[in-house]
């Protein structure tokens, strides 16, 4: 078995205009094969943001839909710059949690563009 972090709980109402399934849980996880992904992709990223991936999930800036992959978004939330954080739901019966797939950086114009090009789900008030 895969091992992982256990990072939060997500908000189901907020989460599930992701989906037009049920989401299974609302837990979220991040697998040691994700960090590992991250750290090499993103150098410095993962462990400079760690410990607000919590905080970005249950309270994000934005979830805007990822027009790449079903049933995933893209959270955002503003941490000295825009951070963007790909959650995977889980809306199958595969035993996985609700997954962090990879996070990266952006700056405010990239997250206008995003937003302007992009579905936006929700937005916080």
């Amino acid at each position: 078995m895969e091992e992982y972090i256990s990072i939060g709980i997500i908000d189901l109402k907020i989460y599930s205009k992701l989906t037009n399934k049920k989401i299974l849980t609302n837990e979220v996880i991040i697998t040691n094969k994700q960090i590992e992904h991250i750290n090499e992709e993103r150098a410095g990223v993962y462990d400079k943001y760690k410990n607000n991936l919590k905080c970005i999930i249950e309270n994000p800036d934005y979830i805007i839909k990822d027009p790449k992959h079903i049933d995933t978004g893209l959270v955002i939330k503003k941490i000295n710059k825009n951070l963007v954080v790909v959650l995977k739901l889980n809306t199958s019966d595969n035993s996985r949690k609700n997954s962090i797939i990879t996070i990266w950086e952006i700056k405010d114009k990239r997250l206008k563009r995003y937003l302007e090009t992009h579905k936006t789900l929700y937005k916080k008030e």
